[in-house]
């Protein structure tokens, strides 16, 4: 089945005209030159949180979750354009390289797993993809597996930051053969361990990850991501008391003030208000024709006795 939907996508491929994924203009590759070189001229850097998890490891990010590169994310992983893996793949490359510069020692990649769901939704695992192509052309970069992913029941996305702090601890198990082979890979030859992931929110998956490497005696030096999302600090919710407290402190207007106010005002003339009854349109006027004509009788009577 998969060797079809292979089939089928590259005879789509030579019919339709390819866009690229992030512009939307026609292009002979996933990424057009413009659009790939722009991310090229984009140098890596650390990245955090705010705030952070305890525990989370030093991150490296390529840019901000916008732009060219959100779209290009989101038609990877997504929309199932598995092309991208390859230019994707590169420039997270480069962030593990700027993530283990001056280290000299060799780097085991080990992407964040997708869960069994999501990997059939998306035709395989797009972290695995990406590290197979960040690895390639890296003289001595090696990829491991130590992880598996467990179901999730909800989706993260429409998680808040502390339900997802409370997913994510639960959201991996140990291979525990791959993790003891990580393990003396790292004693023997000293290897740096680099987790990926695409994008970086709230740093929790990647502290997530990490932490369950570690419980297993496996150290992780670094995280490397191709997006970092631009979140604001979240205010804690304002205290009941505290509320109260400040309308309590609040000065209430001066009972006198507002006597002295009411007295200021120039009281409304007589003649004044008997000319505005005169001209407002008898539509305006509650109770129907016979209490218009009731009022204006009263109205006559008043101005004759007067």
């Amino acid at each position: 089945m998969t060797a079809v939907r292979g089939f089928v996508d590259a005879l789509l491929d030579l019919v339709l005209p390819a866009t690229c994924a992030g512009c939307d203009e026609p292009a002979a590759r996933a990424l057009c030159d413009p659009c790939l070189a722009a991310l090229h001229r984009v140098p890596p850097r650390a990245t955090r949180p705010d705030p952070a998890p305890d525990g989370m490891p030093p991150t490296y990010a390529l840019a901000a979750y916008a732009g060219v590169l959100q779209r290009a994310v989101v038609q990877f992983k997504e929309k199932n354009r598995h092309e991208l893996a390859g230019a994707l793949g590169g420039l997270l490359g480069r962030v593990v390289d700027r993530a283990v510069a001056g280290s000299g020692a060799p780097v085991v990649l080990v992407p964040v797993p997708s869960t069994a769901a999501a990997v059939r939704r998306r035709h395989g695992d797009h972290m695995l993809r990406l590290a197979r192509a960040a690895a390639r052309g890296r003289p001595g970069a090696a990829i491991a597996r130590p992880l598996r992913a467990l179901p999730r029941r909800d989706d993260s996305a429409e998680l808040t930051a502390a339900q997802r702090a409370a997913a994510a601890r639960d959201a991996f198990a140990v291979r525990t053969g791959d993790a003891a082979a990580l393990r003396a890979r790292v004693e023997r030859d000293g290897a740096v361990v680099v987790v990926l992931d695409d994008i970086v929110t709230t740093g929790v998956t990647l502290t997530a990850a990490a932490r369950r490497l570690e419980e297993a005696g496996v150290p992780v030096h670094r995280a490397a991501v191709l997006a970092a999302t631009q979140r604001r600090r979240e205010r804690p919710p304002a205290h009941p008391e505290a509320a109260t407290q400040r309308r309590r402190e609040r000065s209430p207007a001066h009972p006198e003030a507002a006597t002295q106010r009411c007295r200021e005002r120039p009281p409304a003339h007589p003649e004044a208000a008997t000319q505005r009854r005169r001209e407002r349109p008898p539509a305006q006027l509650a109770g129907g024709p016979a209490a218009v004509a009731d009022r204006w009788r009263r109205d006559r009577a008043s101005r004759v006795a007067d």
